[in-house]
């Protein structure tokens, strides 16, 4: 049941008038409460949320059962009617002052019961009533207190008072300074507030309902800033154990909550005072071939995805054919220890399974006895997940859990190979690894900083940062800046609420305990600082003329270049430009392989430059394939291997080629996604046509790339052993 209606029922009597320690009224505290309630509607309450506000202390009166009952339930007004929460509420509560009158807060509760009766009757809504007061006011008939409880419990509404100046509720081992404050407290309230709160507390006891004082308002407001999800199972049905079945449902138990998605608003239109300002997107679809800017409408575009360079096109036929078909289920696949289930195998969100209610009491008994089971056993079950029908498997796990107020399984899901990222990092070496004395220290803080045992101020012991009360501080300063915007367009930015802020930094009192522990550490952790090392400056070509002797370094170029002229005379051959200035490459790089063995195979200054060109190209080669994930490199690898083929075949070098090629194919013939990609390509060697130096012809080089590989000689069945020739020696 997500849909909620509320009443907030506000004094507004001379009492409220009273100024706080902090200098604020009481009233101006209850609108700051009621204003963080309306606020949290806002934001995170449902589209069928209603909402309704009654005022009681008021020097008028308009209200139905007044209507109904002329000289009753007077200087009570119903200022807002029941519907979803707006800004007009907040406009509403910031005209709200101090009135000199008085009224009855029984009356006041009869009347906000009676609009919330009235209006929702018989639909399934969650009821509830704020109460906000500080007990002033005359109570005429008290003997209603029973009445109003069985009425409140009768039609299912909740009571909150929020208690502005009320007293904390006193505990079982009360000192005296602690009951002099209280004596203070009470000493600055009237008889009449002090006997009203008795009232109300007995009230909202009787009604089941609850009271708030201090800091618990906060905490109870702050747990409405919640987006109210509706309960909706996941999964619905059998749970199958071999031939045994449980029906169960699963419900989500944790979930990420993303930042709130922004709607785009046409200002023009807001300007305009147009109704409706908001921005409709279209998405257009242009070729980026054709010359002229041509639209591809929707029945000429099809999907395609990636295959190596290539894309591989899919109609949307094609694409339902290729989901994969199966029903919906909860299948147990086995059982496992729990210790074997790594923490990192999990996945997303949590879900909570749980037996079917109206299968019967068999069906409970049998969940019951798999939970009970599971859990003596310190076990887990592991599982196939199909949330509905053609929807993606999951592999999950099911660990129980056993509390107070229920048995159940955790639903988590677990990772496929695909899934899983394998990072390889280095283990820690003997000097790297922590001493005894290091180690207990370390331990020493850790029991000092644990949570569930911190220390108050006076001595007690509390579990602090409870993930249940902790809020999301990017998610609220996002909600706390839209509120300050709903109300003045002009507000500036805020910065987060300091009570937030806290709660996800260290505290305070637990780095002081923990400062004998923290020193220690220091000393035997000793870190020494470095010296940064200053980068090299770069420098341009001109910087390096400036430094060094001009005329040596034009000396030394002319020298070279009358070299280059005089070996290229000698060979018959014509010098360029290019010649001259060229870079000599010695060395071929995996960053650009054809760019440098072509390089190395131009060169005239070594003979030797092409041997080694293509022989360190084949380690290339081999490489790309060896330590491919998967055939993610294999193009590289077939992009080297066309382009050392070229070269091979321009600069007669038919052997280098076809020697790597027949050891290429014994190493990765057996890898057939490579080896097609080989032959898509049509690496075959070089033959006498293109190369006469070559042993190949022209048929036996197109046989090789599908001629299968000659298998291994077996080994010796009976092998001598090396030791046999010195056996007749003993």
């Amino acid at each position: 049941m997500s849909k909620e209606a509320i009443c907030v029922v506000l004094d507004v009597g001379t009492s409220m008038a009273k100024e706080m320690s902090d200098g604020k009224t009481r009233l101006e505290m209850a609108k700051d409460y009621i204003r963080m309630l309306v606020q949290a509607k806002l934001l995170f309450g449902g589209k069928t949320d209603k909402l309704a506000m009654v005022y009681y202390g008021c020097n008028d009166t308009n209200n139905k059962l007044n209507e109904e009952h002329p000289g009753y339930y007077e200087n009570i007004q119903h200022v807002h009617v029941f519907k979803r929460p707006d800004l007009d509420v907040l406009e509403t509560l910031a005209d709200a002052e101090p009135e000199d009158a008085e009224g009855d807060v029984l009356d006041a509760l009869f009347v906000g019961l009676e609009l919330i009766v009235s209006e929702v009757r018989h639909l399934k809504f969650k009821k509830r009533i704020f109460l906000v007061t500080d007990g002033g006011g005359a109570t005429k008939d008290t003997q209603h207190v029973e009445a109003l409880a069985r009425e409140m419990a009768f039609q299912d509404v909740r009571l909150n008072v929020i208690g502005i100046g009320f007293t904390e509720e006193e505990s079982d081992d009360e000192d005296g300074d602690e009951m002099e404050e209280d004596d203070q407290k009470e000493s600055k309230r009237t008889e009449n507030e002090i006997a009203n709160e008795k009232l109300l507390r007995k009230l909202a006891h009787d009604a089941d309902g609850e009271v708030f004082v201090g800091s618990q308002i906060s905490d109870a407001l702050n747990f409405i800033r919640k987006r109210s999800v509706k309960q909706v199972h996941k999964y619905k049905g059998p749970m199958n154990i071999g031939k045994m079945t449980i029906e169960i449902a699963t419900y989500g138990k944790t979930a990420m909550q993303n930042m709130p998605t922004l709607k785009k608003s046409s200002r023009p239109a807001e300007e305009g005072v147009s109704l409706d300002t908001s921005v409709k997107m279209e998405r257009g679809y242009w070729n980026k071939l054709g010359s002229d800017n041509v639209e591809v409408t929707s029945e000429f575009r099809v999907k395609a995805y990636p295959y190596g360079k290539q894309l591989v096109p899919f109609l949307k036929a094609d694409e339902a054919l290729m989901k994969y078909m199966c029903d919906k289920t909860l299948s147990v696949i086995a059982f496992a220890p729990r210790d074997k289930i790594k923490r990192y195998w999990c996945l997303g969100s949590v879900d909570c399974v749980l037996p079917l209610a109206d299968m019967g009491l068999r069906n409970a008994l049998k969940f019951s006895a798999l939970v009970q089971a599971l859990n003596e056993e310190k076990a887990v079950a592991i599982a196939r997940y199909v949330k509905r029908k053609n929807a993606q498997p999951l592999f999950v796990v099911m660990t129980p859990e056993i509390n107070e107020s229920m048995e159940c399984l955790y639903l988590n899901q677990l990772p496929f190979s695909e899934d899983v990222r394998d990072f390889m990092f280095g283990s820690f070496d003997e000097k790297q690894k922590p001493t005894q004395e290091q180690k207990l220290a370390m331990r020493s803080l850790i029991r000092k900083m644990d949570l569930t045992k911190m220390i108050d101020s006076e001595g007690y012991e509390f579990e602090g940062l409870i993930m249940e009360e902790t809020q999301n501080p990017t998610l609220q300063r996002f909600y706390q800046n839209v509120e300050k915007r709903a109300l003045d367009e002009e507000a500036p930015i805020e910065d987060l609420e300091p009570a937030i802020a806290e709660s996800v930094k260290p505290d305070v009192q637990l780095l002081k305990n923990a400062h004998k522990e923290l020193e220690e550490i220091k000393r035997l952790f000793k870190l020494e600082v470095v010296e940064k090392v200053q980068k090299r400056k770069k420098r341009h070509w001109r910087d390096y003329l400036e430094d060094a002797d001009i005329s040596s370094v034009v000396d030394d170029d002319m020298a070279q270049a009358k070299k280059l002229k005089a070996d290229a005379k000698a060979a018959g051959d014509d010098l360029n430009m290019d010649d001259i200035v060229a870079v000599k490459v010695d060395q071929v790089s995996s960053a650009t392989p054809v760019a440098d063995l072509q390089a190395m195979a131009s060169r005239k200054d070594d003979v030797t430059a092409i041997t080694r060109g293509i022989s360190q190209m084949w380690k290339i080669i081999n490489d790309f394939v060896q330590s491919s994930y998967g055939t993610s490199t294999f193009p590289k690898a077939i992009e080297c291997l066309t382009g050392l083929r070229e070269v091979c075949k321009v600069h007669q070098e038919a052997k280098g080629f076809n020697s790597g090629i027949e050891s290429l194919s014994k190493s990765f013939k057996s890898k057939k996604s490579f080896w097609d990609m080989v032959v898509g390509a049509d690496m075959k060697p070089i033959s006498k046509k293109e190369d006469p130096a070559s042993t190949y012809t022209e048929d036996q080089a197109k046989e090789f790339l599908t001629m299968k590989n000659e298998p291994e000689p077996e080994p010796d069945q009976n092998p001598v052993s090396e030791l046999s020739d010195f056996s007749d020696l003993e």
